[in-house]
């Protein structure tokens, strides 16, 4: 998986210069603010950062926060104000102003000229105190000239950078920001503990290994490419079991990869279950895999328009179709099993019946207008571009899909409780701990509470990130790929081999009804069946349905 080679890979990194695995430059700055505004006044530069709270302000000179950035040296101008952090705190704005991730000034231009990118820098202007006609082409401009040198940016980068005398950061913006990321950390590192306590003590779920272990079945891999129904061309693959006959055709698992990816992400789980006699069908969507954005970047083809990504379910259904015209006698296109991953999650959960709720993705995207709420959830803002309705339909429903596997779904607020609510499958549903792309909170855990499918599972990876499952590199930091991702791919062909097995063959109930504990340290599996908002709220008295 290359994301960092598209500007979507830039919109995943992006973040990454504000937050760490438990804050970065939001929960530093949090830390600091109050000693900040309670220093004296350090000397004046021509340029110079004000920390803004309401009525109050301090100053701090930009070039004495470079050189304690990257020296650790501390000048007389900022000793006034670092003398009230301890050195903790210290580390950690050193850490928040330094951090940097590589990308190139070209792809930045590239990703900001999108909605998305518009979209992201509304949210980050929210940061300066300055008025968004200002702030918004300024911070553009810093982010692009802060890449420049060595291609790559850091925070201190953009202050260098920024193209006025005087930077103002809005810090109830700030604190709004930090207090957010340190709750959403803080409850996402007690999770797996807290939820394996929620409803009693759990048994031992499906061996996985043995499911994971290669069947004994040869298959044909046939690559081939199909006209969808607005005339693009759409590059697909199946597998095809030699076993399978007209008098005992194989059942059809399709795969829907994410954003930015393509199917080979996905197609060690395919070819593992073809190894036990299913149909595999996978394809690379029309706008967002990573062949669709390359040819944006390189200027060969044009940004899609915003939210093109709903109808990805009917391709999908076209998939079927396709699969269906070419060897519907050896394959049964009526018992249809769904893989999704991400965005694929969304589009696989569309297809079992989950509707598109506009009402409530309007109302859900109104904190992003707020100047004091800086809203950074990718998956939000990624809905949120055009929330507008920007197609007629809001049901996907294909009945040939009898059972989903959703990976890392992103799921709200295009669905909403009620929605959701009318999926009569079977789901399973995985989440990982470590998730900072889909939050398990809002993406899936709150989701999964409005399933009504007795046989719906929820498992929970804990320390598992949105990229765990994905087969292939990417360079981005540790804590963003997760650990032992082997081991999660192991875990991943165990869990789809035993869940179809049971939902598209009527083999052995692996799936018990009450939770159950799977896989292996440092990836624990902790298998939920479904459980209310109310018992949700029992791990965390505070919870809410989030924007």
């Amino acid at each position: 998986m290359a994301v960092d080679e598209s500007w979507t890979g830039l919109f995943l990194r992006f973040p990454l210069i504000f937050h760490s695995p438990i804050s970065t430059l939001s929960l530093s700055l949090l830390a600091s603010t109050s000693a900040v505004l309670a220093a004296p006044l350090p000397g004046f530069t021509a340029e110079r950062v004000r920390l803004q709270l309401y009525q109050f302000s301090r100053e701090v000179s930009v070039s004495s926060l470079a050189k304690f950035s990257r020296s650790g040296e501390v000048d007389s101008t900022l000793q006034s104000t670092l003398k009230y952090l301890n050195p903790g705190a210290q580390k950690q704005l050193r850490t928040a102003l330094s951090r940097s991730v590589s990308v190139d000034p070209s792809t930045v231009a590239k990703f900001l000229s999108t909605d998305l990118g518009k979209s992201s820098l509304k949210q980050l202007a929210k940061v300066m105190e300055q008025p968004p006609e200002i702030a918004e082409p300024a911070l553009s401009s810093a982010l692009i000239l802060g890449t420049t040198q060595d291609n790559s940016l850091s925070f201190i980068d953009v202050l260098e950078t920024y193209p006025t005398p005087l930077v103002r950061i809005n810090v109830a913006a700030l604190l709004s920001l930090g207090k957010k990321l340190k709750k959403q950390f803080n409850l996402q590192n007690t999770l797996y503990t807290q939820l394996s306590q929620m409803l009693g003590k759990p048994s031992n779920g499906p061996a996985l290994d043995k499911w994971a272990e290669q069947g004994n079945q040869t298959f044909t891999e046939i690559p081939f490419q199909f006209q969808e129904r607005e005339g693009r061309m759409i590059t697909a693959v199946t597998y095809i079991p030699t076993s399978a006959t007209p008098t005992s055709p194989s059942p059809l698992i399709v795969i829907a990869p994410g954003l930015d990816t393509d199917m080979n992400v996905l197609l060690y789980v395919g070819k593992q279950l073809a190894s036990h006699g299913f149909a595999i069908a996978a394809l690379d969507f029309p706008f967002t895999s990573k062949t669709a954005l390359k040819a944006v970047i390189k200027g060969t083809s044009e940004i899609p328009a915003p939210n093109s990504w709903y109808l990805q379910p009917l391709t999908v259904s076209e998939l079927i179709n396709q699969v269906e015209l070419r060897w519907g006698k050896h394959v049964n296109t009526d018992q249809v099993g769904a893989i999704g991953q991400s965005l694929g999650g969304y589009t696989v959960m569309a297809l079992a019946g989950a509707e598109l709720d506009w009402n409530h993705l309007v109302k859900s995207c109104e904190p992003m207008l707020d100047p004091n709420v800086v809203v950074l959830n990718p998956a939000v803002v990624w809905q949120c571009v055009a929330p507008g309705q920007v197609i007629e339909r809001k049901s996907f429903r294909d009945s040939r899909v009898k059972s989903v596997l959703a990976i890392n779904p992103v799921t709200s607020p295009i669905f909403s409780p009620s929605t959701l609510g009318k999926v009569d499958v079977p789901i399973l549903m995985i989440s990982g701990s470590n998730d900072i792309f889909a939050p398990p909170i809002s993406q899936q855990l709150i989701p999964f509470t409005s399933l009504v499918n007795r046989d719906s599972r929820l498992v929970l990876q804990d320390k598992g990130t949105h990229l765990s499952f994905l087969n292939g590199e990417a360079k981005l930091p540790k804590f963003i790929l997760g650990p032992a991702r082997p081991l999660a791919r192991l875990e991943l062909k165990g869990l789809a081999n035993a869940w179809f097995n049971k939902h598209l063959r009527s083999g052995n109930n692996q799936f018990e009804a009450k939770s159950s504990l799977m896989g292996s340290a440092p990836l624990n599996l902790l298998m939920l069946p479904l459980f209310s908002l109310k018992h949700l709220k029992s791990v965390e008295p505070g919870l809410r349905e989030p924007p």
